[in-house]
């Protein structure tokens, strides 16, 4: 049974819930696996250790999935990581670097019981992921809906807010005619295990033509 969380970037440390929820998921923790976000590669793997560390969550070994690895040496640990953790960063880079090492047969078929997903690695865990004008796509991408990870069946989209009418009519609630959409505010998180979606905080499901508010715990 693998568990998968969405959610944004958290700027201070994370929630609470989300701590204690992670305490008890990862009870392996030889190593993880942090795929890179497309940005600055000497600081993002300092950035994880600086949320998890304090939490008491300590791996014994920790791997930058980067172009700096040999694609060899990515796959391994991939495959052989007790958790991965999908960067924050620019989503699309990322989706496409993904591809170039040829990464997500070793995402999708881990040995790795926790997958976890901050906002851009978020996006591309899910089925698909819009390309959306409000954050800073251009007119000839935005709307555009990319292929994710397919680790769920549904789309994601963190940093959601309500009086975003832009993002809601013209991105979130076409691509929910094809997939459900799901959006999380900031500071809230989703918990996924075998297909079943629970919401920490504030989120929202877009099925069809509908928006509805979700909050479970």
């Amino acid at each position: 049974m693998r568990i998968h969380y969405y959610s944004g970037w958290f700027d201070g440390a994370l929630p609470e819930q989300m701590i204690e929820m992670l305490r008890n998921d990862l009870a392996d923790r030889k190593s993880l696996a942090i795929v890179w976000g497309c940005w600055a590669l000497e600081e993002y793997v300092g950035y994880i250790k600086d949320w998890l560390d304090p939490a008491g969550i300590v791996f014994e070994e920790y791997y930058a999935i980067d172009p700096r690895m040999p694609k060899e040496k990515m796959h391994k640990a991939l495959t052989n990581a007790s958790a991965i953790l999908m960067m924050g960063g620019d989503t699309v880079p990322q989706c496409n670097f993904i591809a170039e090492y040829e990464l997500t047969e070793q995402i999708k078929n881990s040995k790795a019981a926790v997958v976890m997903g901050f906002s851009a690695g978020a996006k591309n865990m899910a089925a698909k992921f819009v390309c959306a004008k409000s954050n800073g796509y251009d007119e000839h991408e935005a709307g555009a809906a990319i292929d994710g990870l397919g680790l769920d069946g549904f789309a994601y989209e963190p940093y959601f807010r309500t009086d975003n009418a832009e993002l809601i009519e013209n991105e979130l609630i076409p691509l929910s005619q094809g997939l459900n959409v799901y959006a999380t505010t900031d500071g809230s998180f989703m918990r996924v295990v075998s297909g079943k979606v629970m919401v920490v905080g504030e989120g929202y499901l877009f099925s069809g033509l509908e928006m509805q508010k979700i909050c479970d715990a």
